[in-house]
């Protein structure tokens, strides 16, 4: 029986690498120079027809579309559709009529010698091929790509900033029973989130949910962007909002800064890096310790 498929084409192509929409005619993405067929007029949604290979995203003209006899998947790309037995790399390896089972050396011998894994976009269920990004029909994020759990989501980072809280009230409510300073939770603060950021990329909220911030290497972060975003960005709205003993205008402004940063924390939930306002300011990511450790090996 024929797989019934109610996605639909956005009639634009979509870079697997960034999920940038692709200009029309480019070989390039304008985003990230990363290498995106050209696109072409025979690749224009004709109806319900989706120009896209159901098996790795690659885009497939109406005209030369192949689909499967055994499972009815429609349109394939020349690499994933078997002349001979007139199947595709997603069916399972069937037995004959007489008797012989067909096997992958049966198939041609091409490049995709195996099946591909593939994985269903999240969206518009169009096949792509696991380590893309994003899905070449509708640009969604996929979550089950190649770098699944490469990024720290909400909850963990949400986690461990309560522990890292909760350590500072306890040092700073030591410290103020002996200095008795309204601002001092400032300065335990400030040098608490930098120091261990610079030397490990981690704090021991961190440690403990085994997330950790890098650049877009993968390496801890250098000493300015660190500061830019654990001092002059997170910590504004605090010291604007104790300023606002002396003024109206520098209350206003903390509070207001207050939300901002909130709903740059909230963002995380909703971004397909799991990047806040904070990280995309600074240049940095929340990464899970063990993908980086893999990734390092």
């Amino acid at each position: 029986m024929a797989e019934s498929d109610s996605s639909e084409s956005t009639e634009k192509q979509f870079c697997g690498n960034c999920g940038t929409a692709a200009v029309p005619g480019s070989a390039t993405c304008a985003q990230c120079r990363t290498f995106v067929e050209a696109d072409a007029d025979p690749l224009s949604s004709i109806g319900d027809y989706v120009p896209y290979c159901r098996a790795c995203g690659v885009p497939v003209a109406k005209e030369a579309a192949l689909q499967c006899t055994k499972c009815g998947v429609s349109p394939l790309c020349q690499e994933h559709f078997y002349p001979t037995t007139r199947s595709c790399s997603l069916c399972p390896p069937t037995e004959q009529t007489d008797g012989e089972q067909s096997s992958i050396s049966d198939r041609p011998n091409r490049p995709w010698a195996s099946p591909a894994v593939v994985v269903p976009c999240s969206q518009c269920g169009a096949r792509i091929r696991r380590g893309v990004d994003y899905c070449p029909n509708c640009g969604t994020g996929q979550a089950s790509s190649g770098a699944d759990g490469k990024y720290a989501g909400f909850l963990p980072r949400l986690g461990a900033f309560i522990v890292d809280n909760i350590i500072l009230f306890l040092v700073g409510a030591a410290l103020f029973e002996i200095f008795e300073m309204p601002a001092l939770g400032l300065f335990v603060t400030i040098p608490y989130y930098v120091g261990f950021t610079y030397q490990r990329g981690q704090t021991p909220g961190k440690i403990l949910l085994r997330i950790m911030v890098v650049d877009d290497q993968g390496n801890i972060p250098e000493l300015k962007r660190i500061v830019l975003r654990e001092v002059v960005i997170k910590t504004a709205p605090s010291i604007l909002l104790l300023a606002g003993t002396y003024s109206i205008i520098l209350f206003v402004a903390g509070y207001v800064a207050g939300i901002l940063l909130l709903m740059g924390y909230l963002w995380v939930i909703r971004d397909t890096d799991r990047r806040g306002l904070h990280d995309y300011i600074a240049g940095t990511f929340v990464a899970q310790k063990d993908a980086i450790d893999k990734e390092t090996e």
